[in-house]
């Protein structure tokens, strides 16, 4: 199978959990560099689709084609394959999940390190520069609780951009930020597409979505109702789409 451009395909994506189905035959593509955005009321399976993108959680059926690894569901997939997927394909989490007993810069050095086996040198130099670009070099020696949600928020970018992945995931980013910050989001996404990194992004925030998105996959009840590029948002396809931009 070709995949000239292509960061991400999705095929006959299902996933169950018990008996209560939260994915339908998802399927879709996203070319490298673009900026996908999922879209879609609570409970239309966004976060599901969204682990299942670096097998945080594995679908029922279905395959998966990302950064450059393929996965078929019907068969079982290992939990190093999933390790080793996630050094390519990073994770920012709504609960920035940084840890608590280490300093911002170790925070960004512990997986290069540990994991990657960079020199650790090496990576607080690159730590460094990527947190002054995120406007925190200020912030090295300081502790995740001494940091306001918009600061932790872009450690853990920060973090994720450490391992250089070729696809950024990002859960609910903006979910308890104020205004100013949800900018400074906005800003770091839009960056971040210019360098050629894949992004997919889970919200609920059409405004903030509108302002990141190269691409909109709109979901509801697990199944994609709307798949296209920002102009969706200006014409969409579907009635459904189209009542969820004016809520």
């Amino acid at each position: 199978m070709q995949y000239v451009s292509m960061s991400i395909q999705v095929s006959g994506i299902n996933k169950f959990y018990g008996t209560t189905q939260v994915l339908h035959n998802v399927n879709f593509t996203c070319n490298k560099g673009d900026t996908l955005v999922l879209l879609g009321p609570s409970g239309a399976g966004k976060s599901s689709l969204l682990r299942i993108l670096n097998l945080l959680e594995t679908a029922s059926s279905g395959e998966l084609h990302i950064a450059k690894e393929d996965f078929d569901f019907s068969a079982t997939i290992q939990e190093k394959d999933g390790l080793k997927l996630r050094r390519k394909v990073g994770m920012v989490f709504q609960q920035y999940n940084l840890w608590p007993h280490l300093t911002v810069l170790e925070n960004l050095i512990e997986a290069p390190v540990k994991v990657a086996g960079i020199n650790k040198e090496d990576a607080k130099k690159e730590a460094i520069a990527i947190l002054s670009t995120l406007q925190l070099a200020d912030k090295i020696d300081s502790w995740p609780m001494q940091l306001s949600g918009g600061q932790q928020q872009r450690v853990a970018i920060a973090r994720a951009l450490m391992m250089k992945p070729d696809v950024l995931l990002f859960d609910e980013p903006t979910a308890a930020l104020d205004p100013e910050i949800t900018n400074q989001i906005v800003k770091i996404i839009n960056q971040l597409s210019e360098t050629g990194i894949t992004q997919v992004v889970v919200t609920h925030e059409v405004d903030f979505a509108k302002k990141i998105a190269s691409h909109v996959l709109y979901l509801e009840q697990g199944r994609i109702v709307e798949h296209g590029s920002r102009e969706a948002f200006v014409n969409p396809a579907t009635q459904e789409f189209a009542e969820y931009l004016t809520h």
